[in-house]
């Protein structure tokens, strides 16, 4: 039995969607369909929460974009989180690109690189912070150019201000034109994945869209995100105060945005998170009932609530480590429902998860967690049968309102009528003793012996 789930083996540029568990082949071709017909320079975002295999398909489609969807574009990952130790990422993300264009354009890159040093700023700061860092991918020919630029820049420090920015001007325009050749040359647009943005400091993410924007917003150039939106837009605030309209200012860097689908199969209706959850109990070698049931209660969980593929792995991490006697013990399934309502809801509501404990959980904090509208609980509408009943999703509903709701709970005229039997499946005779203690010794005896 593994604690956590294992990341399948990435070889960068060579590892595409050979093993699509997910699905996420289909989403690679129209993103590969998109950047190769568009002639204008694009920026797209791959915007998602954390947690939802954002860099899984990120590094996968930068293979599969020539492999397995015959595009012609050279595609360049670029982890910014790993870079932003760096003053200026134009140093960082010309490297990444320098190292992905073939070696019969070598001289142009030379000359592409040498003009950078003209428009990086403080180009001072830069030299000594590759030094500093021992960045050598990033020195060699740039490095030599940069060293000579910062003595030059310490001779001239008192050269005409408006001399200097006419200069810069110059050196944007030829910049940008040496990245148009790099294109005709291979005949091929150049797509840049900036995956982590959202990770780095709030400086140093907006210093790479700034730098997308006036620096490489030439034809047939493309730029890939992977960002989470909310937390970018944290970083505009934390640099231009809480007033700004952080939604509208990264519209002017953000072109185009997608997400990861939920859904998947030919008629979209299976969940990635059902289909993930079965991988990794498999992959994990977890007990299958208990770990099936509570991949059965992930799904109506995440229909309703923000649950990541990560929580995913978190919920079933914690199976891995209950007591043995749980694992191979043979406890009546209200048992087993209640443990697993107490570790998903630990995962995804952790306030939530603490009324649950304590039986202090309403009627309708617990619908809402398990998405058990009246319209999917009610067996009868008017007398007439609803075709929406969810006959398993009402059971998980009665059984913890039963040993987490309040003392009257079960009086609700909004319950099923065979709410009355639901202690059967706690007592074989259905008059289990302190059943309202249940999810406190459940917690206190199973799930608290161990924690991750």
């Amino acid at each position: 039995m593994k604690l956590f789930p294992q990341d399948a083996d990435c070889v960068l540029y060579e590892t595409g969607f050979e093993d699509d568990i997910l699905g996420r082949a289909p989403l690679s071709k129209q993103l590969s369909g998109l950047v190769e017909r568009l002639e204008n320079p694009v920026v797209i975002a791959l915007d998602d929460k954390w947690g939802n295999g954002k860099t899984y398909f990120l590094k996968r489609w930068c293979a599969a974009h020539k492999k397995e969807n015959n595009g012609s574009a050279t595609t360049v990952y670029f982890d910014a989180f790993e870079n932003d130790y760096v003053s200026d990422p134009l140093v960082s993300i010309i490297g990444a690109v320098s190292d992905r264009i073939p070696a019969k354009q070598q001289s142009t890159i030379r000359k592409w690189k040498a003009v950078a040093t003209k428009i990086a700023k403080p180009t001072f700061g830069i030299a000594l912070s590759l030094a500093t860092f021992g960045a050598k991918q990033h020195l060699e020919e740039l490095g030599d150019v940069l060293v000579d630029s910062v003595s030059s820049e310490a001779k001239d420090a008192t050269r005409n201000l408006w001399d200097f920015e006419k200069e810069r001007r110059s050196a944007i325009e030829a910049f940008k034109d040496l990245l148009v050749k790099l294109t005709q040359d291979q005949d091929a647009p150049i797509i840049v994945v900036i995956d982590e943005l959202d990770r780095c400091r709030p400086d140093y993410a907006l210093s790479v869209l700034e730098i997308i924007k006036h620096f490489f917003s030439v034809p047939r150039v493309h730029f890939v995100l992977g960002i989470n939106g909310a937390a970018l837009e944290n970083s505009v605030k934390a640099r231009y105060g809480t007033d700004v309209d952080a939604e509208s200012y990264l519209r002017k860097f953000i072109n185009i945005s997608f997400s990861l689908p939920r859904l998947m199969g030919p008629r979209g209706d299976e969940s990635t998170v059902a289909r993930y959850a079965a991988q990794l109990i498999s992959d994990m070698d977890l007990p299958r009932a208990l770990s099936e049931r509570c991949a059965n209660l992930m799904l109506y969980v995440a229909a309703r609530n923000e649950m990541s593929l990560r929580d995913v792995g978190k919920i079933l991490s914690k199976i891995a480590i209950l007591p043995t006697s749980v694992l191979e013990g043979r406890y009546k399934e209200g048992f087993i429902d209640i443990l697993c309502v107490l570790l998903a809801s630990s995962v995804v509501d952790p306030k939530l998860h603490r009324k649950l404990v304590s039986s202090s959980a309403s009627i309708d904090e617990i619908s809402e967690f398990l998405g058990a509208s009246a319209v999917k609980t009610a067996e009868r509408i008017d007398g007439n049968y609803n075709p929406e009943y969810d006959h398993g999703l009402t059971l998980w509903l009665v059984t913890t309102i039963y040993a987490c709701g309040p003392e009257s709970a079960l009086d609700d005229d909004r319950l099923p009528s065979w709410k009355d039997d639901i202690g059967s499946r706690f007592d074989s005779f259905g008059r289990p003793q302190s059943h309202r203690k249940i999810p406190f010794n459940i917690q206190k005896d199973w799930v608290d012996v161990f924690r991750v």
